[in-house]
């Protein structure tokens, strides 16, 4: 029988040792279903008015996005960018879960 990692809840390790095969195999499915959605919030990110995402690449516990964005009324430079971003889901203390943006700063291009 295997050891479960030292930190692994002894009642969890308990209930696991006792599903059948086929259980397991469906604890396996929704415990990566979990971390898909507590580490991807990819299809929640939306851009705001008048932003263009211009790509998003999923790394190990933050989803990368690179977007344009508009400083406000009246600039002819608009939009500016690209920037960096580091979007990660959050649960507040009302336990509701809501994305957190990291500003990583300016996109660096070829052109500068």
């Amino acid at each position: 029988m295997p050891t479960p990692p030292a930190d692994f809840p002894d009642d969890i390790a308990a209930t696991l040792r006792e599903l059948s095969v086929h259980d397991l195999r469906e604890t396996i499915i929704y415990a990566q279903e979990l971390l898909q959605y507590h580490h991807a919030p990819t299809e929640q990110i939306e851009p705001a008015p008048g932003e263009e995402i211009v790509e998003m690449a999923e790394h190990s516990g933050y989803t990368e996005v690179v977007k344009r964005q508009p400083c406000g009324k009246d600039c002819a430079d608009c939009p500016h960018g690209p920037y960096v971003y580091h979007v990660t889901r959050e649960r507040h203390p009302d336990g509701q879960e809501k994305l957190h943006w990291v500003l990583v700063g300016r996109k660096v291009t070829e052109n500068g």
